[in-house]
């Protein structure tokens, strides 16, 4: 788990909209990883002053936490919460059991930097995290999308923060950033599919980092089971049978015609081998994976953020 320069300037950014940090907790203790010079000009460049004794501190080779990069965000409390004490946690607690009743409504600010997706109780973990933040206060989440497997357990989609983070539990998801490990790439901001009314299915050739930050406004119950999106409306807008269009009797005949000749298993063995041949679902698989490329935005879905871009 760790903070690199890309979420560093993410991080910035929230703290410069508006995000307090003044009591704060991580899951696990952060790694501050990345150039340090860079950072501290990522800084100095988002108009922060840096006090010599805490730039020395951030240059020096022994510093390898966190700690002093959140306290230039405001921090004035940090506390790391592990199962372990093997990094320095101030709280040991494992994250897959029901959170202990002095830590609920206890932060502004609880950051996932990279751990959820190492946490077999995902439902539970995910939880205790939303539970931790003071009501006004916020959740953030810095975690990964795709071209992650056997980095933990998970990899993640928008829709499942999209949907756990809702009114109905107590916060409201106020943005959505993935960006891709490419230096000089674009972050996109995601919006909600449920707003979209469409699956948001996004490919790359690289690895998918994301950020989702969201405000508690409410209760955040632990009896609640959020819904895919798509399929809520399907079930609430399920037509009735003479809403249904009605095909016309060429469309029906072919239709019919295609059933047939698919219930002839030489023929259709004889038309998967012709297919595979020719390599037209393999081309019809690739096109389709490159109009969700998330450098090609084909879809226009993804709303480039300006005035940032990804630094390796």
């Amino acid at each position: 788990m760790g903070i690199d320069l890309n979420s560093a300037q993410l991080l910035i950014d929230a703290h410069k909209s508006g995000v307090s940090f003044e009591r704060m907790a991580t899951l696990g203790r952060q790694r501050l990883l990345g150039n340090r010079s860079e950072l501290i000009s990522i800084l100095r460049k988002s108009g922060y002053v840096i006090p010599e004794d805490r730039l020395r501190s951030l240059l020096a080779p022994t510093t390898e936490y966190c700690e002093e990069f959140f306290a230039l965000l405001g921090a004035k409390e940090i506390f790391a919460i592990d199962v372990s004490a093997f990094e320095g946690a101030q709280i040991l607690h494992d994250m897959n059991e029901p959170l202990p009743r002095d830590l609920v409504s206890s932060f502004d600010l609880v950051v996932d930097g990279g751990t959820l997706e190492h946490i077999f109780d995902l439902p539970t973990a995910l939880r205790n995290a939303t539970q931790m933040v003071r009501p006004g206060g916020r959740f953030i989440s810095l975690t990964m999308a795709n071209n992650f497997c056997g980095h933990g357990f998970y990899q993640f989609s928008p829709e499942l923060f999209y949907r756990f983070l809702c009114a109905r539990n107590g916060y409201i998801a106020e943005y959505c950033i993935i960006w891709e490990d490419i230096p000089g790439s674009h972050f996109y901001r995601v919006p909600d599919p449920d707003i979209a009314q469409t699956r948001i299915n996004l490919t790359s050739e690289s690895g998918v980092f994301m950020i989702v930050q969201a405000k508690r406004t409410g209760d955040v119950s632990r009896e609640f089971i959020p819904q895919q999106s798509d399929y809520v409306r399907l079930w609430k807008d399920q037509p009735r049978e003479w809403d249904l269009p009605q095909m016309g009797w060429l469309e029906s005949i072919s239709a019919k015609i295609r059933c047939l000749l698919r219930g002839i298993p030489k023929l259709r063995t004889t038309v998967v081998s012709a297919r595979n041949l020719l390599g037209i679902s393999r081309r019809r698989a690739l096109k389709e994976y490159r109009g969700l490329s998330i450098q090609r935005n084909t879809l226009g879905l993804l709303e480039p953020v300006r005035d940032l871009r990804v630094i390796r």
